[in-house]
């Protein structure tokens, strides 16, 4: 199998797809709640009582509805102030914010190449680990960015984790998120514990 180097998988359509997965909600049917089966404000809100405030991440955030959703939650608990959320996403199809509005922030980057200027308590990443060629170094690099006791949530398809010679990597990578502290929950969970 032939891989796509990174300017060619950058400008491929599926990766700038505006309608895959750039919908997704908070909370619901199609929601971050349902594909992580967490509940992303119950998670800041908790961390909030450590680190304030508390800080989300989330790495192909699409339109960046969800992250929109939770700083009005969160205003409408009150609790504005107890979070940043930031969204990264390759292609800037960004829903619409309210002008001067700090929160959330959302960047346009290539997620092989960019990094934070803060850690988080919280770094996210729904289903777009498929649109990333270097799958197992985003993770790698993403723990990184946790603060202590903080928490990292992709979806992993070990099934797209290839050897060169295109066997499947499977048990070697379940072995080493093990060896790393990390969880693998199976159906394309993996579940980073922070340092």
């Amino acid at each position: 199998m032939q891989l796509k180097g990174r300017g060619e998988l950058e400008s491929s359509p599926v990766v700038a797809n505006s309608s895959m997965n750039r919908e997704r909600q908070l909370s619901g049917p199609n929601s971050y709640g349902r594909d992580l089966n967490v509940d992303v404000l119950d998670l800041l809100l908790a961390r909030a009582q450590v680190a304030q405030p508390a800080a989300w991440l989330d790495l192909c955030c699409g339109s960046g509805r969800a992250l929109l959703q939770a700083v009005e939650e969160l205003a409408r608990r009150g609790d504005g102030q107890q979070a940043t959320i930031v969204g990264v996403d390759l292609v800037p199809f960004f829903c619409s914010l309210d002008p001067g509005a700090s929160e959330p922030r959302l960047l346009t980057a290539n997620l092989e190449t960019w990094s934070p200027d803060q850690a988080f308590d919280l770094i996210t990443c729904v289903h777009g680990l498929h649109y990333v060629g270097d799958k197992l170094g985003l993770l790698r690099r993403a723990a990184g960015w946790l603060r202590p006791g903080g928490i990292l949530l992709a979806h992993l398809d070990l099934a797209n984790v290839r050897l060169e010679q295109g066997a499947s990597a499977a048990r070697r990578v379940t072995a080493a998120l093990r060896r790393a502290g990390a969880v693998y929950a199976g159906r394309g969970k993996c579940r980073a514990l922070g340092r």
